[in-house]
């Protein structure tokens, strides 16, 4: 998940802040106003059998996390917003032209994070122009879901509730997991930690309603999601050498420019080992920002996961370490 709350009270600094804010706090409350309890609309007449189905998965889902992953919903999820769009944020990162380090911003309660969050895709749109004139990599994408780690009852919403059961549980686990435990400031820690309990969440949700063949067809997708972060991992590991060296920045321009088409080539051959995928990667820019963007959900997964491994799968184990890390 992804963009978090940022406070609705704050101490605003400038116009570019008064404005962030304002949409911030304008776009959550007009989300907020749009919920539905999920109890009356699965009993309404009027629902339509395929939405009230999707409704009820929810739910089970919700029960099955509480039971068996260790984290409870405390009421988010059992509410329902129509956002009337794609998406439900669009979030921006950015990050100098020979630099991995992400540009921050501190936000109230929450700290610092790698990341920008508008409701409104001109505003992140406008944003992004701005951090490019100050000479940033920009990389922006639009985000279903974000939660309010536990502040506000955080509803589904059309963004994310036609997606694949596997996707919908991934997400909805995800949230979760950062209601159950937050660490303010450490973007890659918080996303790791989530994606390794959604990923594992997962595996047990298919598991418990004995379906196998999903549960078979699901370790195919994390063992090419996993190919795919060794490949780009090789990237960011060379680039970092790249810049900390006291190459010219011509020189490392140049040698950037060549690592990153040596990745697409890395992402193309395992493009057709896998009969396809990875298109977006392949075909469309890469830069600093788009790196960070990924790294930052996939870095820590590999420690999160060993850390629920060292605990024998037990989550009750697993909270108790992550608290102590």
């Amino acid at each position: 998940m992804r963009f978090v709350w940022l406070a609705l009270f704050a101490l605003l600094s400038s116009c570019g802040t008064v404005e962030f804010y304002t949409q911030a706090v304008t776009g959550h409350t007009i989300l907020m106003a749009k919920r539905k309890p999920v109890a009356k609309l699965i009993a309404d007449p009027a629902t339509s059998p395929a939405f009230r189905e999707r409704l009820e998965l929810s739910q089970r889902m919700l029960a099955f996390a509480h039971s068996e992953l260790g984290i409870s919903s405390r009421g988010s999820y059992e509410l329902y917003s129509d956002l009337k769009r794609e998406h439900t944020v669009y979030v921006v990162h950015a990050a100098p032209e020979l630099s991995l380090e992400p540009k921050r911003w501190w936000y109230p309660v929450v700290g610092e994070q790698d990341y920008r969050g508008y409701f409104s895709e001109r505003l992140a749109e406008r944003e992004k122009a701005r951090l490019r004139r100050q000479g940033y990599e920009t990389w922006a994408e639009g985000v279903d879901a974000y939660s309010t780690l536990g502040v506000f009852r955080d509803p589904l919403l059309n963004t994310f509730i036609d997606r694949d059961e596997t996707s919908f549980a991934e997400l909805i686990f995800h949230e979760l997991a950062h209601h159950h435990y937050y660490l303010p400031g450490d973007t890659r820690f918080n996303e790791g930690m989530a994606e390794a309990v959604a990923r594992e969440g997962v595996r047990r949700w298919f598991k418990k309603t004995g379906r196998p063949e999903l549960a078979a067809r699901y370790e195919v997708r994390l063992k090419r999601l996993a190919q795919a972060r060794v490949a780009i991992g090789h990237t960011v590991e060379h680039l970092r050498k790249v810049y900390a060296s006291d190459l010219p920045d011509e020189a490392k321009r140049r040698e950037k420019a060549a690592e990153i088409a040596r990745l697409k080539v890395r992402l193309q051959v395992l493009r057709g080992e896998w009969g396809g995928g990875l298109a977006a990667w392949i075909q469309g820019p890469i830069n600093n920002a788009r790196l960070n963007a990924f790294i930052a959900y996939e870095d820590e997964v590999p420690k999160f996961e060993k850390l629920l491994k060292d605990c024998h799968g037990d989550f009750h184990c697993f909270w108790e370490k992550v608290k102590g890390l």
